[in-house]
């Protein structure tokens, strides 16, 4: 089994790399959109294949400081909120840094990420 206890990994499930993709269900015409990461982070909106509604607050991850790193990151995996580990802030590969308009928008968020 992988580390996770998964026999084989599931791109939409994110517990322990962040997932490929990320869907949103429109709740006017209830089309399923899928967004690749690149759109997710690229920082443009998120809008709905057919009926063009936006889907960003949906379907963007929030930034977060990663129990795992240590660091603030904008597309994060399960690691984010797992426990703290008693060896201390491990290096992760998949460690997406926000936008600098984000940090600057965020002065205090940023201070706190461990460097």
């Amino acid at each position: 089994m992988a580390g996770g206890g998964c026999w084989i990994c599931n791109p939409w499930c994110g517990k322990c790399q962040p997932p490929p993709f990320r869907p949103g269900n429109c709740p006017d015409c209830g089309t399923l959109t899928v967004f690749e990461k690149a759109q997710v982070i690229a920082g443009g909106d998120l809008l709905c294949k057919k009926c063009g509604k936006d889907l960003t607050d949906m379907c963007r991850p929030k930034v977060v400081l990663c129990n795992y790193s240590g660091k603030l990151c904008a597309y994060s995996c399960g690691k984010s909120t797992s426990p703290k580990h008693d060896w201390g802030d491990q290096p992760c590969e998949r460690n997406t840094p926000p936008s600098q308009e984000w940090l600057d928008a965020h002065p205090t968020a940023a201070s706190k990420a461990r460097h």
